[in-house]
């Protein structure tokens, strides 16, 4: 109880240093409002500050300063938020308004500078390690990314839109923090050193707003089909991720080999289960712990929310000159990391027969299964218990169920 006392007292605190200089004290009066974005992959994480100027003291810090943030509360303390280099300034009046954009130092414009370069049989940890080097970056690869050889990739763009053409190919995520280029599997909710991040769970007794969308697309695209080349075989070549014989899209662009078709047909695969649905929450009090790729718990909302876990893609971060400090979460479903997942189809395969759904943690799920499992329908959603697998196992069995015997 004493905690709770603690913690409902408690008001929004902040630092900001610019050019290694605290000016707090000097903005404490003056914070009109202030936001951090926080992204994930290569778009640059940013902060927006607006300054009253009343009384015409604020200097106007030159263009590339650069600027540190921490945000919290008073009961619990101070987390860093990043480095910054300012990107933008305004002036505007009256009242007169100090408005400074800056954006994540770390994306440098030599990341966007075009190159012509090739790589040939070169690991993804070889390349990625390249453009780092060549970038004046630290590097840091999964393990399970970096031994990917890749046959043959040439550079005619930005080092920037290389490495996410390649991430985009291998559902992973390329971004750059803290002078460190990270290229990480997408959807793992875990750091760099393989450490799982916390899981957040949230109770609808917080009070918070959110907003749920679903759309039937992620249900109705059953596989995905890229093409390749061979040059040991005449004909143009393909590989499917899903169940072939259904509502299979087509990446009609052919790949360089047979194992970029087959990592990006899984890319997409992964891509259109996600966007399928939509979810995004609002902390009415601000939680600076929070950052992407976490896992996220929702209990007293509605099934599927309540029934599934979610990983957070982008988190927003806001302080007013009122003492007001929320957070927004932008989610999407956490895929279950199961080798069963989807299936690599080179033969045409008739309609489902049974459903399996994953429940537990994303890493090494459980599984429940309902009906034939010669070919399963394998529900892409992680559940957080076995009862909601089940239920959701069932419910789809039965609709499947319904559909076989009115065709």
């Amino acid at each position: 109880m004493l905690d709770d006392i603690t913690t409902a007292n408690a008001h929004a605190i902040y630092k900001v240093v610019v050019n290694g200089q605290d000016i707090t004290a000097k903005i404490n009066s003056r914070l009109i409002s202030m936001t951090i974005a926080d992204n994930r992959g290569i778009e640059a994480d940013s902060v927006l500050m607006n300054l009253s100027d009343h009384d015409g003291l604020l200097d106007i810090p030159p263009k590339g300063a650069e600027i540190e943030v921490w945000i919290g509360w008073s009961s619990t303390g101070l987390l860093y938020k990043g480095k910054y280099f300012i990107k933008e300034r305004e002036h505007s009046g009256t009242p007169d308004v100090l408005s400074l954009r800056a954006t994540s130092a770390d994306l440098k414009a030599s990341l966007k500078r075009k190159r012509e370069d090739s790589f040939h049989d070169k690991t993804i940890g070889e390349i990625i390690s390249s453009i780092a080097a060549r970038n004046g970056l630290d590097a840091i690869i999964q393990d399970k990314l970096a031994s990917i050889k890749l046959a043959f990739i040439e550079q005619n763009e930005s080092d920037a839109n290389l490495m996410t053409r390649i991430a985009d190919e291998h559902d992973a995520i390329a971004t750059v923090k803290n002078g460190t280029l990270l290229f990480l599997a997408k959807g793992k909710a875990e750091t760099v050193t393989g450490q799982s991040l916390p899981e957040i769970e949230i109770t609808r007794q917080q009070g918070d707003r959110h907003r749920f969308s679903d759309t039937s697309e992620g249900d109705d695209i059953s596989g995905v089909t890229c093409y390749y080349y061979d040059l040991k075989l005449p004909l143009k070549q393909q590989v499917t991720i899903g169940n072939s014989s259904l509502n299979v899209r087509e990446i009609r662009h052919p790949f360089r080999d047979r194992e970029t078709a087959l990592h990006k047909a899984q890319s997409e695969y992964n891509h259109i289960k996600r966007k399928a649905t939509s979810f995004s929450y609002s902390f009415s009090r601000g939680r600076p712990e929070l950052i992407p790729e976490m896992t996220f718990k929702f209990t007293g909302l509605k099934s599927p929310i309540d029934d599934i876990v979610w990983l957070g893609t982008q988190v927003t971060h806001r302080l007013d000159g009122s003492g007001g400090f929320t957070t927004d979460v932008t989610l999407e479903v956490m895929l279950p990391d199961a080798d069963d997942i989807s299936q690599l189809i080179e033969n045409e395969r008739g309609d489902y027969t049974g459903i399996i759904a994953y429940y537990g943690s994303p890493k090494s799920p459980n599984k429940v299964t309902q009906g034939d499992q010669s070919n399963p329908k394998r529900l892409t959603y992680l559940y957080k218990t076995k009862i909601t697998a089940t239920k959701a196992a069932e419910r789809e069995f039965k609709r499947l169920q319904d559909e076989n015997s009115n065709s």
